[in-house]
């Protein structure tokens, strides 16, 4: 009688232990189904999604500094925006020093008003050049792309911005882009 009992207790035992194993298998291969349904779901919200990244550039030797905010859904640039800060040069710091920031600032605006090459860029729709001057020994320059409307083929005629390689910038992916920026020192904000 013992015997029964103990060879039953074994044998429920080693039932028990077969059907956890059962139920631990059929959990894994559901979760691992429910995961490799989602990837895709993952993957083109990630094409779908409009990301912004803002990259600090290393100051250069001149005391220059860029900052480039770039947007992209998937493999398109949408826009690009590059804000550099670099110290005035001499002469336009004699003219600050004599005439002070803001009558600087309206020369400066009227000296790009005629030049042909800056108001031929700037004629092209999807595209915007601002010069400021910040300080007596500050300029910025913000230039905008916004590639949604710019015509490429005929931005890159355009003296002013025929040597900037936009037809090469688009022909990179943009998350390579930041990422190749990334690689040389820049930071991300």
């Amino acid at each position: 009688m013992k015997k029964i009992v103990l060879v039953s207790l074994a044998f429920l035992f080693v039932l028990v232990g077969c059907g956890q194993k059962k139920e631990t298998g059929t959990a894994t291969k559901t979760e691992k189904d429910t995961l490799q349904s989602a990837l895709p779901v993952i993957e083109n919200a990630e094409k779908n999604t409009v990301v912004t990244k803002t990259l600090v550039l290393p100051k250069s030797d001149d005391g220059s500094q860029q900052i480039q905010t770039v947007t992209y859904k998937g493999k398109q640039f949408l826009s690009l925006t590059i804000v550099q800060k670099r110290p005035i040069t001499d002469e336009l710091k004699t003219f600050v020093t004599e005439h002070g920031v803001e009558a600087t600032q309206k020369a400066l605006i009227e000296a790009e008003g005629k030049d042909t090459s800056i108001q031929e860029a700037r004629k092209l729709p999807g595209f915007t050049l601002e010069t400021k001057i910040l300080s007596e020994t500050e300029i910025q320059t913000t230039t905008t792309y916004d590639f949604q409307v710019l015509d490429i083929k005929k931005a890159s005629q355009v003296e002013y911005l025929k040597n900037i390689g936009l037809e090469n910038l688009l022909k990179n992916e943009p998350s390579q882009y930041v990422a190749d920026r990334l690689a040389n020192g820049a930071t991300e904000q």
